[in-house]
């Protein structure tokens, strides 16, 4: 399987609603594909960690060659633009297990 793993950085003025419709398409992916196997995604437990992080967001797919036809899918590039929308800063790591 391979984690994919994004850290979000919440723009000081990003709309509420807009904060909540990204987390609310986020928790759909894991259905959008059955190459997603699992989803976690919340807060920091220890925001003094956190390096100024407001939410991850941790994926499981299939393999490593699941990531580009998923990155390309309708949900994740419509979940990207949400995500560019209200973020001023994200951290992506992938690692293959």
């Amino acid at each position: 399987p391979t984690h994919h793993t994004v850290l979000c950085k919440f723009k000081k003025d990003a709309p509420e609603d807009l904060m909540q419709a990204f987390i609310e398409d986020a928790r759909a992916v894991r259905f959008s594909s059955p190459d997603v196997l699992s989803l976690a995604l919340g807060p920091p437990i220890d925001t003094t960690r956190a390096k100024g992080y407001d939410i991850g967001v941790v994926l499981v797919l299939s393999s490593i060659e699941a990531m580009k036809p998923f990155a390309e899918s309708p949900s994740q590039l419509r979940l990207r633009a949400r995500r560019e929308a209200i973020c001023e800063d994200t951290l992506a790591y992938d690692i293959e297990v």
